[in-house]
């Protein structure tokens, strides 16, 4: 169950998300429809992401409720949380999680004689 009900007209959710790997860590995207960039935040402690949003119940569209979304992960201890980046666009959260650089893949350089 995805839903928490926290009062009559707001309903808090996990929001759907995905994870790639890329050669230098991870691409994590997350589905915030409606959410606009001021009711958005993003925050890491410790290797602990938090990801929340607020959506209100735009008027005139009785088919969209309120909702809060929350999501919280648990970082693997090889991504730098001091390289996160973040871009939002059109409901959806793309953030770039880098490996730290003393783990990410280096190109030795070979030297002929």
């Amino acid at each position: 169950m995805n839903e928490i009900i926290t009062n009559e007209s707001t309903v808090t959710s996990r929001p759907p998300f995905k994870t790639d790997k890329t050669d230098t860590g991870i691409d994590l995207t997350v589905a915030l429809p409606g959410v606009t960039k001021d009711k958005l935040g993003v925050n890491a402690e410790g290797q602990l992401l938090t990801i929340t949003g607020e959506r209100s119940n735009p008027e005139g569209i009785d088919s969209l409720e309120a909702r809060r979304y929350e999501l919280k992960l648990q970082l693997h201890e090889d991504l730098d949380t001091n390289k996160i980046t973040a871009k939002y666009q059109n409901g959806v959260l793309t953030l770039g999680l880098q490996k730290r650089e003393e783990l990410a893949p280096k190109k030795i350089n070979i030297l002929a004689n």
